[in-house]
């Protein structure tokens, strides 16, 4: 690097931008070549702290803005957002830049093409993807030496955690040429040179050095036998810490420790992650989403010890550490002079952090990443100096010896009930995001629910009177109580499927046994917060004394920069719902309530509840067999459970395939006399003919012994997908468990019924009230959802009549469902008796998601409820008027009187939204307010698809705005 580039300290600014706008930027004002730019780049990159550079040098006359979110892989000038004069000929461009265009986050409706382009890939992903490579490498040049995959992980991850770690000491030169030289006399050394020398004795004695004086187990165990530091090892480590300009990837050499922020060495965890733990829901915590809870459960600024019983790789203590440290700094407890801060930091840390981890992997990487955050914004200069001193005077250093964080950080089974962790302990706060089973169940989690008890405030509570379907997740829910006293504090994250679905156990224990504060809902963002999870996830904040807390539920939603390259977790307070936790100890509500609609939905879904129920009116319901499973697999091939889970996956597809092909035949035959059906074969009122035949049922997993559900009239459906796909039939039909079928006590009624499951009606009613997973794949129904849909109390025999015939025409195929699926649903609405606004919020909830673009009059309804909901209430003139803007949005403008000073709506000039921001400084672009309310207007501004801008959403809008314009007598807001 060149010399200059340590002389910028003078020429370089840096603006934090407020939260959520990602506009902080770095101004460079000196002239540098362009390799020099390069390594500037390159340091804000891993600092990760900014958005933008602006480079403007005093022998110049242009500036330049470049994206700092570009890795070093990406040309200084691909990285260029914009270059403009300081002469007057870009004044409109000078414009774009001004102040609160990064206040509000605004800047970047400027630059909407480039993000659209951008190549953006997170520094913390580049990282992983780095070490992915470089950790595969490395097992398969270790792999003659090391057979088992198991023992060799852990010899990899410890060759690359240390690496890590010595590669921040001698980034930050906290170890230098002194340390090199004193222990071992060649003051030209460095790990790379020792490395490429292949010193294999003296790189061990590197490992054993750094843990005499950094006290860091990391470098005890395990111990790394000289014949694993091969010479393709050796070189392969030493060349990541060279520039690889040939091949253009990223090696190690690219990321500067000594900058690049802690916590996103947790986040390598997902390197180590293996396919099984994440099926068995283990997951990495991102920051954003650890600091919410951490932020919400130490909230009073006191220091006190925190617990997470299934750590990870540490992102909750991380995040909880750095948290007392905010606190100690405000309070003036810790230290001015560096070396005594190490000792405070180290004290506070052996006090109050304690972690339980089952994976030795994970466990590494929190005492890896909490082992850093001691030296974090402390001058290495003078831990240098200091380790230089204590050598030369004493021969040793005792600074990292005083107090041992890392006892605290155990390794073992959280749900361990003969070997308690931390057995007696109470904490202060306790934090995670323990695991979930998703493909099977626990042992750990079996033998836990069906031996644990805990007595907690006098009351005994045995653990399988608490846990449904053997969850790990609520065993660890439960468990936490033994550490809990009257003042603790905790924050989880859990899936979402212990509050919303059949886990009434459970529930009834956590809303009994809790006071809970916050809710987030999380499942329409889990994609920019754990990538590769499949269930949805919800983070609950409580206390565990049971309080009749009123609990804020936040409904948490995709924002406009909710995705790369932004990934925005937003909380909108004025989304918040209040709920009494009495409410869900009484079943008057339930969480899931407010999953997919509002309060709106609640209201109707409640009235259509009101009536009679499907199972008034069904002789007998059941599902089809299972194909495959461990009794077909004993029967078939004699293979017992514990033979079956040592077998390879290749091993287990191949048996499944042999089963699947004796007893499945393409053609219908004497022997293969049975028509198959799958739930593809259902669609609404029609089957279509079958591609499978199978023999006898008694060949699978479970054939059902009443064979009935099979034979004769009955209405088939789907349990899993979005629709029930109902159809009725007269004939002999086999299926799976996948599907469902039902007998009516009147064979008059089969037609009707099978065009009410298959109506917009009863699909609403089972997504807002029973669907399983809504949000999820493999969303579900179950035997109970079907049998509770509601049928009208009183039907009425025309519209019966009329409705069976159409639904018997249709059975017929004598018109397609698409060409009389309206009619049949408006049908069905009068047969319900709903009303007008009722009927149109079924009917916006189906709408075809669609763009509205610059269709004319596509907004007339959305504007004209409007106005008459917000005109009634108001004796000046109410004017509305729209436009689309950039960012594929369009802004509504609601006018109180005849002469407002605010930009018009209709205005098509570049910067509508960007003078609405200026003239409303406090509201916040990035963060998706739908509402700005101005001095004498209100904009509305949302995503230019239709089904924002229905005649359901003008009527909540209009409410919505009516809350905030006027109040009552009370000050509280009317509805």
């Amino acid at each position: 690097m060149s010399q200059k580039l340590l002389y910028l300290k003078n020429s370089v600014f840096f603006y934090k931008s407020p939260n959520n706008t990602n506009t902080s930027f770095y101004l460079l004002t000196s002239s540098l070549e362009e390799e020099e730019l390069e390594h500037f780049r390159k340091y804000v990159w891993n600092k990760n702290d900014a958005d933008i550079i602006f480079y403007y040098s005093a022998q110049a006359d242009k500036v330049k803005i470049l994206y700092a979110k570009y890795s070093p892989k990406v040309s200084n000038s691909d990285s260029v957002l914009e270059v403009f004069s300081t002469t007057s000929k870009d004044l409109n461009k000078i414009d774009e830049i001004k102040k609160w265009q990064f206040d509000s986050g605004a800047f970047w409706l400027n630059y909407k093409e480039f993000l659209a382009k951008s190549k953006y890939k997170g520094i913390d992903k580049e990282l992983v993807a780095t070490l992915s490579e470089l950790k595969e490498q490395l097992s398969n040049l270790l792999i003659q030496s090391i057979s088992d995959d198991s023992d060799r992980n852990v010899i990899v991850q410890a060759l690359i955690d240390r690496t890590l770690y010595i590669k921040y000491l001698e980034d930050k030169h906290i170890i230098n040429s002194y340390f090199y030289g004193y222990y071992f006399q060649d003051k030209t050394l460095n790990y790379r040179v020792l490395l490429e020398n292949e010193s294999k004795k003296e790189i061990n004695e590197l490992y054993s050095h750094i843990h005499e004086i950094f006290n860091n187990s990391l470098f005890d165990t395990p111990k790394i036998n000289e014949k694993y530091l091969t010479t393709d090892v050796c070189n392969l480590i030493s060349s990541s810490f060279q520039s690889n300009l040939k091949s253009g990837q990223l090696r190690l050499f690219d990321f500067k420790f000594d900058v690049l922020p802690i916590e996103f060495i947790s986040y390598t965890y997902e390197v180590f992650l293996s396919e099984k733990q994440r099926d068995n829901g283990i997951f990495y915590t991102p920051k954003k989403l650890a600091q919410l809870i951490v932020d919400d459960v130490i909230k009073q600024d006191k220091i006190g010890s925190i617990l997470d019983p299934s750590s990870g790789s540490g992102m909750f203590l991380i995040t909880g550490y750095q948290k007392l440290l905010e606190i100690a700094r405000k309070q003036n407890l810790e230290p001015e002079d560096n070396i005594d801060k190490i000792r405070f930091r180290t004290k506070l840390l052996s006090d109050n952090i304690f972690g339980i981890e089952k994976e030795p992997t994970a466990q590494r990487f929190t005492i890896f990443s909490l082992s850093l955050q001691i030296f974090e914004g402390i001058n290495p200069s003078d831990i240098k100096e200091f380790i230089t001193n204590e050598l030369e005077q004493k021969n040793e250093i005792n600074l990292f010896n005083e107090f041992n964080f890392y006892q605290n950080i155990i390794c073992q089974n959280t749900l361990d009930i003969e070997k308690k962790a931390f057995e007696s302990k109470k904490f202060k706060y306790i934090i995670g995001n323990p695991p979930f089973v998703r493909k099977e169940v626990s042992e750990d989690a079996k033998y836990f629910t069906n031996n644990y008890e805990l007595n907690a405030s006098g009351k005994k509570i045995i653990a399988k009177d608490v846990i449904d379907g053997y969850q790990i997740s609520q065993c660890f829910l439960l468990k936490i109580k033994e550490w809990s006293d009257e003042s603790t504090r905790l924050g989880f994250i859990s899936n979402s499927s212990n509050f919303y679905n059949e886990a009434t156990k459970f529930q009834d224990f956590f809303y009994s046994a809790y006071g809970i504060e916050k809710i987030y809902e999380l499942s329409r963002v889990k994609k920019i917060l754990f990538e590769k999870a499949q269930e949805s996830v919800i983070a609950i904040v409580f206390t565990n004394i049971f309080q009749n807390n009123i609990i804020d539920y936040y409904p948490v939603d995709l924002g406009l920069f909710s995705e790369k390259p932004f990934e925005l977790l937003i909380i909108q307070e004025d989304k918040v719902i209040e709920i009494a936790q009495s409410e869900f100890i009484q079943r008057e509500i339930r969480l899931r309530d407010f999953l997919v609609g509002n309060e709106y939905d609640n209201i109707l879904v409640s009235n259509l509840g009101a009536n009679l129920k499907l199972k008034d009116f069904y002789c007998s319901i059941g599902r089809g067999f299972q194909i495959w499973g461990e009794t077909a697999r004993k029967k078939e091939y004699g293979i017992t459970k514990k033979v079956w889970s040592k077998l390879k996956v290749v091993e287990k597809e191949t048996y499944l395939q042999k089963f699947i092909n004796k007893c499945f035949s393409d053609y219908s035959t004497t022997i293969y006399d049975k028509p198959y059906i799958k739930p593809s074969n259902l669609k609404p009122f029609i089957k279509l003919p079958s591609k499978k035949f199978i023999s006898d049922l008694s060949n699978f997993e479970r054939p059902i012994k009443n064979s009935d559900v099979y034979l004769g009239k009955k209405l088939m459906f789907t349990r899993i997908g979005s629709k029930l796909n109902c159809v009725y039939s007269e004939g002999n039909d086999y299926f799976d468990f996948s599907v469902y079928t039902i007998k009516l006590k009147n064979e008059q009624s089969y037609y009707l019924f099978q065009a009410i499951l298959n109506s917009h009606i009863v699909q609403y009613y089972l997504d807002f009230y029973f669907r399983k997973r809504i949000l999820d794949s493999y969303s579900r129904i179950g035997n109970d959802d079907i049998l509770n849909i509601p049928i009208p109390k009183e039907l009425n025999s025309k519209l019966e009549s009329e409705i069976s015939d159409l639904s018997k025409h249709l059975s017929e195929g004598k018109f397609e469902y698409s060409d009389k699926e309206l009619k049949l649903n408006e049908l069905i609405f009068d047969l319900y008796e709903l009303s007008y606004w009722e009927k149109q919020r079924v009917k916006d909830y189906f709408l075809p998601k669609a763009k509205i673009g610059r269709k004319k009059k596509a907004l007339d309804s959305y504007k004209n409820i409007l106005k008459k909901i917000i005109g009634f209430y108001f004796e000046c003139a109410v004017n509305i008027d729209e436009a689309l803007v950039g960012f594929n949005l369009i802004v509504v403008k609601i006018s109180f009187g005849n002469s407002s000073i605010s930009p018009q709506a209709d205005k098509t000039k570049k910067f509508l939204l960007n003078e609405i921001f200026e003239q409303n400084p406090n509201a916040n672009f990035l963060a998706n307010q739908e509402k700005i309310f101005g001095k004498d207007c209100v904009y509305i501004i949302k995503d230019d698809r239709n089904i924002n801008w229905t005649e359901t959403k003008a009527f909540e809008d209009g409410q919505d705005i009516l809350k905030h314009l006027i109040p009552n007598e009370n000050g509280e807001r009317i509805h």
